[in-house]
């Protein structure tokens, strides 16, 4: 797999009638957070091997047989979050990222707190040019893996696209930080060639 979690799922246990007798409706930011803590939907056993291994596949680089299986998976059990958003993820990288980031948004529909599914909605509306929502994604990562440098790095591609030398900077100092192989990844795409050349930038690849 291209990213993977250690993750506490938290189950949220209702309230007794008559534990208290008032109770102010919760705010949406609290509503949105109960949410993405809640127990993944279960998928059934036979798609959920599916879609691990498409995963798996597709971590070894094999996207169209991680594809295919992802759609077997998908065949399987229509609600299967793990696949859907890989699904999607694929479907941007072959050129049509809306369409991609539109699969994604379904899963997480399915299961708001699926770490992996915003990754994978972060790249597809990174390749989309929605730079600020990607960004928001990538921070969705990080509050469950705060030291997770290829979010880091994303967020600095992108604030980098947008010509944010200061937050580019700074996001991509945090990445080389944790992940060495984040420098060598920066020197040579292309988000970071306006700043080839600028002293600060030159002293973060070659510390």
């Amino acid at each position: 797999m291209k990213y993977s979690a250690v993750l506490t799922v938290l189950l949220l246990s209702a309230c007794l009638a008559g534990c208290a007798p008032e109770k102010e409706a919760a705010s949406p930011a609290a509503q949105e957070s109960a949410i993405s803590e809640s127990a993944p939907p279960v998928i059934p056993a036979d798609s959920a091997a599916l879609s691990r291994q498409a995963l798996d596949v597709y971590g070894e680089g094999d996207g169209a047989e991680a594809l295919r299986l992802a759609e077997k998976a998908l065949a399987a059990a229509p609600g299967n979050y793990e696949a859907l958003a890989l699904k999607g993820l694929l479907t941007a990288f072959a050129g049509a990222p809306e369409d991609g980031a539109a699969m994604i948004g379904k899963a997480l529909e399915i299961y708001p707190g699926y770490t992996q599914g915003h990754y994978d909605m972060a790249m597809a509306l990174k390749l989309g040019g929605h730079y600020s929502e990607s960004i928001r994604h990538f921070q969705k990562v990080l509050e469950k893996d705060p030291r997770n440098a290829w979010s880091m790095y994303g967020i600095a591609t992108n604030y980098s696209d947008m010509r944010d030398r200061a937050q580019a900077l700074g996001w991509l100092r945090k990445a080389a930080a944790l992940e060495p192989a984040v420098r060598g990844t920066a020197a040579e795409q292309d988000h970071f060639f306006w700043l080839h050349g600028d002293t600060e930038f030159e002293a973060i690849i070659h510390p």
